[in-house]
C-alpha cells in the first residue's frame, strides 16, 4: 500500500515538474498542424525593413550630412517591435507582436549619438527567464488552433508558469515624455518608465505607478498632452466590462480622474481625441470575440454591419454618462490626426479605413477625412480632406485639440507595401486635388514612417508660420539595411534633407516617437529609482 502511494506521489510530482514541458509541446503540435509555424516564418514583418534586429548598440560621435539644427537639441526616440533573438517567433506572426524597443538619437550642438534598448517589461523578462514564450500573441488568436493556444495560456497561468499580474504587454507602440518621465506604451499593459543618459543610454527604471492608485485598467497607446493645462489626457479598453475608462493625470503626474465608460463590447481602441472642453472616444466595429475562433474564424473581425461611434465626453466630468454618441456606417480610424471646436460643433480629422482586416494591416489603406459631430442636431458627416494613401499622421504639440492647418504623415505610393515618403495635408483645402501641400521622397528603396514635426524656434512670435519648423523621422532601406535619421524642412517640404545621421545599426520599421527638448531631457528623474534587473 505504501509503496503504491510511493509511486503514486512520485508520478504526480514528475507530472508537476513536467507541466511546462508538455504544455510546450502541445503548443508546438497546434502550431505545427494549423500551418502557423510555416506562416510565421514566412511573414513579411520578419524580413527586410521590418526584419528584428538581434542586439543592442551605444555609439557616439555619428557621421552627419548637412548641419543638426539646434532646434533639435535634446532626443528624438522612437518606439517599435523587434522581437528578441533568444525568443523567436512559435506561430503566427503579427507585426504587433515583437518585444518592445526603443531607438534613441541624443543630439547636442550639433553632434548626435545613438543607442537602442529593449524595453525590461515583465513579459520579457518571464520568457528569457523561461527561454520560450509564454504569453498569448495577437497572431495567434485565429481559428480552432488559436481557441487551444488560448485556453493553454489560461492554463499556464494557473499553474504558475507564467505571472500576468506583473504586466503582460510588450511596450512596442509609443513615447511620450510627461513629468519629467519618458514612458514607453502599448494598448494593453501600464507604462514602463525608462531613462536616456546623456550619451544616449537607454534604462529601463519601474513599470509606471500613477500616485499609488490603481486604475480601472491598463492604458491605450496613445493619451494626448493639453498643451495650455499640461494634462495628460488618457483612456484605456480591456476585455471585461465596461470595456473602457477615461482618465487624467495632471501636470505633476497625480491622477485627477479615472472614469468607465460603458460600452456594449470589447473594441480595437487604439487613439483618441482632445478639444479644449472634450475627450473624443472612439467605438468602433474591429471587435474581438474569441468565440469566432471555435468556429475557424478571427478573434478580431470588423463588423461591416456594426454602426461606428464617436463620443464626445466633457473633459472635467466624473460621469462616463455624460458621454454623448454619434453614429456613423462602419468605418475605422488607428490613429487621429486633431480635433477642435467650432461653434456648436466639434471637427474630428483621422485616417479613416472603410473597412480592415487587423492580420493585414500593411494591406489596406486609409485617407484623410473631416468627421464633423453637430452638438445642436446630434448628426455626424464625413468629408474625404485628401484620398491619398496614408497613416501616422501629427501636428504641433502646440496646436493639440486646437485649429490646425497642416497635418503630416507618411504616405505610401504605389504597390509599396511601406511608407515611403512623407505627405503635407492642408486640411482645409477645398477639395481633394488640392490638399496635397508637399511631398517627399525617401529615394529609391527607403522606407520610414511617422514624423515628428519641432518648431524652429520655442519662441512663437519669431515663427514665420505653424508649418516654421522640421520633420524628424527614421528611415531604412529596404534591400541595403542601412538606417538614417533624417531632418526635413516641414515649410518647404524639400526633398533634400536639412541634415541626415547615418545609424550604426538597421532600425527596423515601427510605430510612435518624440522629441525630448534638451530641458526637458535635463529634467528626467535622477537615479534614485531602483532599476529593473538587466537581461
Amino acid at each position: 500500500m505504501i509503496a503504491h502511494l510511493l509511486g503514486a506521489l512520485v508520478l504526480l510530482v514528475a507530472l508537476w515538474l513536467s507541466r511546462g514541458y508538455i504544455i510546450y509541446q502541445l503548443e508546438f503540435i497546434i502550431n505545427t498542424l494549423s500551418g502557423a509555424r510555416q506562416r510565421g516564418a514566412s511573414s513579411i514583418y520578419g524580413q527586410g525593413p521590418y526584419a528584428p534586429v538581434d542586439m543592442e548598440v551605444l555609439e557616439g560621435d555619428l557621421s552627419v550630412e548637412g548641419s543638426l539644427p539646434s532646434a533639435l537639441d535634446g532626443t528624438y526616440i522612437r518606439n517599435g517591435p523587434s522581437p528578441h533573438p533568444s525568443l523567436p517567433p512559435t506561430g503566427d506572426f503579427h507585426w504587433f507582436d515583437g518585444d518592445g524597443m526603443v531607438h534613441a538619437v541624443r543630439i547636442r550642438k550639433g553632434t548626435a549619438a545613438y543607442a537602442n534598448h529593449w524595453v525590461r517589461t515583465s513579459r520579457l523578462k518571464q520568457e528569457l527567464r523561461a527561454k520560450r514564450r509564454l504569453f498569448i500573441r495577437l497572431g495567434d488568436l485565429n481559428g480552432r488552433g488559436g481557441l487551444l493556444l488560448y485556453l493553454l495560456s489560461q492554463l499556464k497561468e494557473r499553474l504558475g508558469l507564467k505571472n500576468s499580474k506583473d504586466g503582460t504587454g510588450p511596450a512596442n507602440t509609443s513615447v511620450v515624455f510627461h513629468n519629467k518621465q519618458v514612458l514607453a506604451l502599448v494598448e494593453t499593459d501600464l507604462p514602463y518608465v525608462v531613462r536616456v543618459h546623456g550619451d544616449a543610454h537607454v534604462e529601463t527604471l519601474e513599470r509606471l505607478k500613477v500616485g499609488g492608485k490603481k486604475l480601472l485598467g491598463p492604458w491605450a497607446a496613445h493619451p494626448k498632452k493639453d498643451p495650455a493645462t499640461g494634462e495628460l489626457v488618457c483612456f484605456g479598453w480591456k476585455i471585461s466590462k465596461p470595456h473602457a475608462h477615461y482618465f487624467v493625470l495632471d501636470k505633476g503626474g497625480c491622477l485627477r480622474s479615472d472614469v468607465p465608460i460603458d460600452i456594449p463590447e470589447p473594441v480595437f481602441m487604439h487613439d483618441m481625441a482632445i478639444t479644449q472642453d472634450y475627450a473624443v472616444i472612439l467605438d468602433l466595429p474591429l471587435v474581438l470575440n474569441p468565440k469566432r475562433m471555435a468556429k475557424g474564424g478571427p478573434a478580431w473581425r470588423f463588423e461591416s454591419r456594426r454602426a461606428a461611434r464617436i463620443g464626445l465626453l466633457p473633459r472635467a466630468t466624473e460621469d462616463g454618462r455624460d458621454i454623448r454618441w454619434f453614429e456613423l456606417p462602419a468605418l475605422f480610424i488607428f490613429h487621429t490626426i486633431n480635433a477642435w471646436q467650432e461653434g456648436d460643433a466639434v471637427a474630428l480629422y483621422a485616417c479613416v479605413y472603410d473597412s480592415i482586416d487587423l492580420a493585414d494591416v500593411s494591406g489596406s489603406s486609409a485617407h484623410v477625412e473631416e468627421i464633423r459631430l453637430d452638438t445642436s442636431s446630434g448628426k455626424a458627416t464625413r468629408r474625404v480632406v485628401s484620398d491619398i494613401s496614408c497613416e501616422f499622421p501629427v501636428v504641433p504639440a502646440c496646436l493639440v485639440g486646437r485649429s490646425c492647418r497642416y497635418a503630416y504623415m507618411a504616405e505610401v505610393v504605389g504597390a509599396e507595401r511601406g511608407y515611403s515618403g512623407l505627405a503635407k495635408v492642408d486640411l482645409g483645402a477645398a477639395t481633394p486635388a488640392a490638399a496635397v501641400a508637399g511631398r517627399i521622397s525617401h529615394g529609391p528603396g527607403w522606407l520610414g514612417g511617422e514624423a515628428t514635426f519641432l518648431p524652429r524656434s520655442q519662441d512663437v512670435a519669431a515663427l514665420k508660420g505653424e508649418d516654421d519648423g522640421y520633420l524628424v523621422t527614421y528611415v531604412t532601406h529596404g534591400v541595403g539595411g542601412a538606417s538614417e535619421l533624417r531632418v526635413y524642412d516641414a515649410a518647404s517640404m524639400a526633398a533634400e534633407p536639412v541634415a541626415a545621421v547615418r545609424l550604426p545599426q538597421r532600425v527596423p520599421l515601427g510605430f510612435h516617437g518624440t522629441h525630448i527638448g534638451e530641458a526637458d531631457f535635463q529634467s528626467q528623474f535622477p537615479f534614485d529609482i531602483h532599476f529593473l534587473p538587466d537581461l
